[in-house]
């Protein structure tokens, strides 16, 4: 049987932003690019923590959206990309619409989600033909 991820450890790291902040390297653009393929429209970084790869997306296409479950780690985002839009969420219920992403992307999160409920939700929130690149 396969043990779920504990949602409660998953929105544990809110006393380490700093730390995350200082030390924490981001995303070579490379591998951002090749994540992104042909996609320029609006994209989700879901389970965005302090917004490394979210920074990462800025520039690249026309919006980004940040979605984080916890409250430090989405406050320390907004304070260093107060442009950028940015949600408390999880992977498991993001609060977007429907079709409303051309990509989802995860930078190193995706062990923490519950793949019954969020691979769903994450269907959901894509236009169709969209892109979900995680790690």
């Amino acid at each position: 049987m396969t043990q779920l991820p504990d949602p409660a450890r998953a929105r544990s790291f809110g006393p380490s932003a700093e730390a995350y902040a200082a030390h924490r390297p981001g995303y070579p653009g490379p591998a951002v690019d090749w994540a992104l393929g042909t996609v320029r429209g609006r994209v989700l970084d879901l389970a965005a923590g302090i917004g490394k790869l979210t920074a990462s997306l800025v520039g690249r296409v026309r919006e980004v959206v940040g979605v984080e479950p916890d409250p430090a780690m989405l406050a320390r985002l907004r304070a260093e990309l107060p442009d950028v839009e940015a949600h408390e969420g999880a992977a498991e219920q993001i609060p977007l619409p429907d079709a409303s992403v051309d990509a989802v992307l995860v930078g190193q999160a995706i062990h923490w989600f519950d793949p019954g409920r969020a691979f769903p939700e994450i269907a959901r929130v894509l236009r169709p033909g969209g892109v979900l690149a995680g790690r």
